[in-house]
């Protein structure tokens, strides 16, 4: 599927490699604006989706109700795991996205889990 464009807040499905080095498509929450997209040609950070809660300590887990659409199993922002992508490497867009409301609670997770500091 031919992707041209992803937006903040919006879940994709991206190439992830794994510690192991293998790829495995996963789930992921775009995290960056309109203006890197655009300024960097298709380039976004996102951060990685999973069904595991493997470290409870940098995951966090998704509520149906911070989504447009819910989601078919129960999943985890992985928090400390933050990679950056082209709009050319998404697999496939889901048409679904993290309500406003609830996504800065996620960004500050992400932060929190990445350099130990709380945004206000």
């Amino acid at each position: 599927m031919a992707v041209s464009k992803v937006s903040q807040r919006e879940i994709v499905e991206v190439p992830y490699q794994l510690p192991d080095g293998t790829i495995k498509p996963h789930m992921a929450l775009v995290l960056s604006t309109d203006k890197l997209l655009y300024a960097e040609d298709g380039m976004f950070y996102a951060v990685l989706i999973s069904s595991k809660n493997i470290n409870s300590e940098f995951t966090m887990e998704i509520r149906n109700e911070w989504l447009n659409k819910p989601l078919s199993k129960q999943s985890f922002f992985v928090t400390h795991i933050v990679t950056y992508y082209r709009t050319d490497e998404v697999i496939q867009s889901f048409n679904n996205f993290v309500k406003k409301e609830f996504f800065d609670a996620i960004m500050n997770k992400v932060i929190l889990s990445m350099f130990d500091i709380e945004i206000q």
